[in-house]
Parts: structure tokens; C-alpha cells; sequence
């Protein structure tokens, strides 16, 4: 199997809000921790991808991934979501971080759209402001 990155470019954007009380959930909490080694901050850092970005994101399915699992609290089923391992930057300052792309199966996104998870507030720790460029660069092997 061939080790391969996905460029893609976005500008940061505001996101619904959604995901602050998803990310909070024991369920999915649990996962993170166990999957992805670390508890998020409770938020995602929301990306539009440009035309040729959005293109590309459909090869996602061509590498691998890490799957958070569908989960129930009794009353309620919970979707799962697919992660992927990347590196952001943001190319006014060089600055980069690693993190995860989270696809939700259930969501109100649509293909153009992109969530980003880190254990840390990206935001706060890039200097991110809405409408900065940001470079995304997803790493896997291929399937």
C-alpha cells in the first residue's frame, strides 16, 4: 500500500455550533480518546474548500481512515463519523498543527464543507479569523 497526502485549500468559516454539544457527548468522548489518543476541543474549526478542493475530497474514500462508531444513550442513536489523520497550515505564517478531519455521516454540510478536530481551540492557537486561507493536507495509505 502507497503513503499518500490530499492537498486541500479552504477558508475558515463560522460553523453552526452543532458540533460543541456533539463532541461533549460520553459516547463519542470515549471514542476520541480511544481512537484518536486525545479528547477534542469542544468545537470543530469549520473549512469551505475551494472548487478544486472540493473536487478532490472525494478521494477520501480511497484512503484510510479511523471510525468512530455509531452509539445509543438509550433514547437516542448517535452517528458515526469517519477521521482522518492531517496536517493544517495556515500560509500567511507558515504555523501548522496536526489534527483530524471528522465526516459525520449525519450532517447539514454540504460537499464543500469540511470540520476539523484538535485538542486544542485551532482558532486561538493559529490566530484564525473567518475568511483566512488554510492549507489541509490529509495523510494515509491508500486502500
Amino acid at each position: 500500500m502507497d503513503k499518500t497526502t490530499l492537498p486541500l485549500i479552504g477558508t475558515i468559516t463560522t460553523g453552526m455550533g452543532d458540533a460543541k454539544k456533539f463532541l461533549s457527548l460520553t459516547g463519542y468522548l470515549d471514542q476520541f480518546q480511544s481512537i484518536l489518543g486525545y479528547e477534542p476541543f469542544p468545537g470543530t474549526l469549520n473549512i469551505t474548500l475551494n472548487a478544486h478542493s472540493t473536487q478532490l475530497k472525494s478521494n477520501l474514500s480511497d484512503l484510510d481512515s479511523l471510525l468512530i462508531h455509531e452509539w445509543t444513550d438509550g433514547d437516542r442513536t448517535y452517528g458515526p463519523a469517519t477521521c482522518y489523520s492531517a496536517i493544517i497550515t495556515k500560509p500567511s505564517n507558515g504555523k501548522h498543527i496536526p489534527i483530524h478531519v471528522i465526516l459525520p455521516e449525519k450532517t447539514r454540510h454540504g460537499a464543500n464543507q469540511l470540520e476539523l478536530l484538535s485538542p486544542v481551540n485551532l482558532r486561538k492557537t493559529l490566530a484564525l479569523d473567518d475568511t483566512d486561507e488554510l492549507h489541509i493536507s490529509i495523510h494515509g495509505t491508500k486502500r
